[in-house]
């Protein structure tokens, strides 16, 4: 009768660190997953007044006139505010005269837009909290246009 053989220290010591290590790889892609939907979740737009988005860009309202006004705002590091709305152009130029720097729409350099201005809110003198401000008319009826605003962070 032959005797069994028994395994040396070292195969032990083999199963251990592969089962060391398999459960370090479970608690990393649990922490990973965690962490992802945390970021995921933190990035989800959520609706907010815009006459906050307003306020971001040092303005204290809406242009006068606005109306269908929807805004969303998003933050992890940075954040962004962005809406549309409809407001008489008229309206649109007089409330771009209280946004720092007085920018002024024009038809350059728009994309999908029937005029725009980007606004680089970190160069005036005045202390906001957006660092940029974007805004398209996208399309304009009878006076009316239909606007979207963004104000952000970089």
């Amino acid at each position: 009768m032959s005797t069994p053989r028994r395994v040396p220290w070292w195969g032990w010591a083999l199963v251990a660190g592969a089962v060391f290590v398999v459960l370090v790889l479970v608690v990393l892609v649990g922490l990973v997953a965690w962490v992802g939907t945390d970021l995921d979740e933190s990035a989800e737009a959520e609706p907010i007044d815009c006459v906050e988005l307003a306020q971001a860009v040092g303005v204290p309202d809406l242009p006068a006139g606005s109306a269908a006004a929807t805004c969303t705002y998003v933050g992890f590091q940075d954040w962004q505010m962005e809406g549309t709305m409809t407001v008489p152009r008229s309206d649109l130029d007089t409330w771009l005269a209280q946004v720092p720097g007085s920018p002024v729409l024009g038809e350059a350099g728009c994309t999908d837009a029937v005029a725009c201005v980007q606004v680089d809110l970190t160069q005036v003198e005045e202390e906001v909290d957006a660092h940029y401000l974007n805004i398209a008319v996208l399309g304009e009826h009878d006076g009316v246009a239909e606007v979207r605003m963004s104000a952000f962070t970089t």
